[in-house]
């Protein structure tokens, strides 16, 4: 019987040339998370998609994934028949924005979104109840709430400014009573009164 002495060198090339292959699988190439097809709503102020655009190719590029955005127009209500669409022929995009009330009527093709808003409400605190009425079914997440393209806005007034114009008041001032309240620029930049 011939035997061989394994020599260090050996030993060395062998375990390295294995723990290459073996770890082959986990290397990630440029595109390793695959492709995402997301229509998000085309926003009609110009150049409002841009930040949204510039969000998720800064996300894509950080987790290695593909994106192709479409923004679909709501003229002749192109988003909805889109989401009427795609839920017939059960293809189409891997992410779609819904408008507020179309959540609940897709309900049984959406795939629950549970693991994500859990996390997002543990760090961030409870939603809105209208916004939970809206984005779950059967008890269960439907649907990332967000406000681009719907009804729930946030923060978008100068609470400040609404109290020196006094449309609104803190309990300690008020209009007058008998007094209309004052008009000035302020009242056109909290974008009130048109």
């Amino acid at each position: 019987m011939l035997t061989t002495k394994l020599s260090r060198r050996r030993f060395l090339t062998t375990t390295v040339a294995s723990t290459t292959v073996l770890a082959m699988p986990y290397v990630r190439g440029s595109h390793a998370a695959g492709k995402l097809a997301i229509g998000l709503w085309d926003h009609w102020v110009p150049g409002a998609n841009n930040t949204s655009k510039a969000l998720v190719e800064e996300w894509a590029a950080r987790e290695k994934v593909e994106v192709q955005i479409d923004y679909i127009n709501n003229l002749g209500s192109k988003l909805l028949l889109t989401i009427t669409a795609e839920s017939q022929a059960q293809s189409g995009h891997d992410i779609l924005a819904f408008p507020s009330w179309q959540p609940a009527d897709n309900a049984r093709l959406l795939e629950p979104v549970d693991d994500i808003m859990g996390p997002l409400i543990r760090q961030n605190g409870a939603v809105d109840p209208t916004v939970e009425y809206l984005a779950k079914s059967a008890g269960h997440w439907i649907a990332v709430p967000a406000t681009i393209g719907s009804q729930i806005k946030g923060p978008c007034s100068r609470i400040d400014l609404m109290k020196d114009t006094r449309y609104i008041h803190d309990g300690r001032s008020g209009v007058p009573q008998g007094r209309l309240p004052v008009r000035n620029r302020a009242r056109h930049d909290c974008g009130f009164g048109r």
